[in-house]
């Protein structure tokens, strides 16, 4: 008996399933601070998840100072106020500018969201600041500014705007949590290299930021009901090819 093709992709459509929120990568920073001030660039390695931060072209003097506790129960993260990712001068101009490269894989994901604990030393907040996006592995190119030794840009200086000039409303007591839905760029999930670039904070003598967190839903994969079905599909397909013949 054939099998209606139109219950079969009914079927197949029916068996996907996708989970919501999942982890893709975090950063706690309360490792790996022994580089001295004005060095071109420190890495950071994910405390979960995989994929490094490379935080460049700043005074970092201030590194490693004040972090900020984090308890994200739906994603077993339970972190104490340890150390932070910060920068000096960032409202002097030229390089001094908080710039800092997240780089990742997001196959499997969709949906992604990105969030993080952002601290300046002043109430008037981080005027704003710029991200771009790139799917190429980054390369290293010789600092252009004051601080003299190799850092990372992208490939080929070539880019993707997602938001300039976005500001923050921050405080010179706490750190305010910072939520970029990158939902909306298709272009970035599933992807095997996504590199993202934070840079241009403006207006504040200094900034941390702490408990960089990037989510995405997993990509829906067939049931085994599906697959089966699928299987039947092909089966029936070569069944009727048999009989023309």
């Amino acid at each position: 008996m054939k099998i209606p093709l139109q219950i079969m992709f009914i079927s197949i459509s029916g068996g996907l399933a996708a989970s919501h929120g999942a982890l893709v990568a975090f950063w706690d920073f309360n490792d790996g601070f022994g580089e001295a001030d004005e060095i071109p660039q420190i890495v950071h390695l994910a405390s979960a998840g995989t994929g490094v931060i490379f935080q460049q072209r700043a005074d970092t003097d201030g590194n490693g100072q004040g972090g900020k506790a984090f308890v994200d129960g739906a994603h077993g993260i339970d972190v104490a106020d340890g150390k932070t990712m910060a920068w000096d001068d960032v409202a002097k101009s030229g390089d001094n500018d908080g710039e800092f490269f997240v780089s990742l894989a997001t196959v499997g994901f969709r949906d992604l969201v990105l969030s993080m604990d952002v601290k300046g030393n002043a109430d008037a907040g981080i005027v704003s600041y710029d991200l771009k996006y790139s799917l190429t592995v980054t390369e290293d190119v010789t600092n252009p500014g004051d601080v003299i030794g190799t850092i990372k840009d992208f490939a080929g200086g070539i880019s993707t705007s997602i938001f300039n000039n976005q500001a923050v409303t921050t405080t010179a007591t706490d750190f305010t949590r910072v939520v970029v839905d990158l939902s909306g760029w298709d272009a970035v999930e599933d992807q095997a290299t996504v590199v993202l670039r934070f840079d241009d904070w403006k207006e504040n003598d200094s900034l941390s930021i702490d408990n960089l967190l990037i989510t995405g839903d997993l990509l829906p994969e067939p049931s085994v009901a599906s697959l089966s079905v699928l299987g039947l599909a092909g089966l029936s397909l070569r069944r009727r090819t048999v009989n023309l013949q």
